[in-house]
């Protein structure tokens, strides 16, 4: 099954730069809270893009991303923090069974991955950088997933959204040696560019292969992996223009 084919249960986003007020390194969709944009602006992008996914702002969950495997449970009591109220610290990865609370992550390159069991009605979100891939975020959700609402990964379906192409994301022997220590076998994912002395590695190809791991079928998994950094049009990336320029965040809701 494709993601695509839960519209009438499930509202899943992931914003462009392009349809909101700020300007500049920041021009115009700029989701971040802690660049120094213009808060009013940002706030103003926050009601646009949520606008257009037809959500209230107030219906917002948000954590304190720190490239942690840290995912928690959350429900209507917790509405409101990131953009209201006070963002739990070193959480990566949001999970609920509640419908009308949506669990928002913010990237400017790292891995979106989205979970939807349509049995169960729970959802997980979570933001999978390089560190977090490496301790397995994504298997984490999925079994929290399991814990706390009695999923079956074969009843589920995932999404991995925009983030870096293996192309791009250049990296040392230490990101190596740390998806060498991951319970997957992801040697496929990794490749060696002699002239720069540099490896790449697939991050989306990493939490795939992590999600077919806790029993997620490979036809289950949408890869919607189009590379923030090659698309600049598109896309903000940190690895492209460090701190000068905005951030996207991903969103997913259970329908009423």
């Amino acid at each position: 099954m494709k993601f695509s084919d839960y519209k009438d249960d499930i509202v899943y986003g992931f914003n462009t730069r392009k349809g909101g007020v700020s300007s500049g390194v920041y021009e115009s969709m700029n989701l971040s809270l802690t660049l120094p944009d213009d808060a009013e602006k940002v706030r103003k992008n926050y009601e646009l893009w949520l606008q257009s996914l037809g959500i209230s702002p107030r219906d917002v969950v948000m954590g304190l991303q720190t490239h942690t495997n840290h995912v928690v449970r959350v429900d209507e009591s917790n509405k409101g923090q990131g953009l209201f109220r006070k963002r739990m610290k070193d959480v990566d990865g949001l999970i609920t069974n509640v419908p009308g609370v949506a669990l928002v992550t913010y990237h400017a390159d790292c891995t979106p991955v989205y979970l939807y069991d349509p049995v169960k009605k729970a959802i997980g979100m979570v933001h999978a950088g390089w560190r977090g891939t490496v301790q397995e975020i994504s298997g984490v959700a999925v079994r929290k997933m399991e814990e706390e609402f009695g999923s079956n990964p074969k009843d589920m379906v995932a999404m991995i959204g925009p983030c870096i192409s293996q192309e791009h994301f250049e990296c040392d022997r230490d990101v190596v040696d740390a998806v060498h220590a991951m319970s997957v076998d992801a040697e496929e994912m990794i490749s060696y560019d002699a002239p720069t002395g540099k490896y790449h590695v697939s991050i989306a190809g990493v939490n795939r292969l992590v999600l077919q791991a806790t029993g997620i079928l490979e036809d289950n998994i949408d890869m919607e992996d189009t590379c923030t950094y090659g698309n600049p049009e598109r896309y903000y990336s940190h690895r492209r223009d460090g701190k000068q320029r905005g951030g996207h965040c991903a969103l997913l809701m259970l329908c009423n």
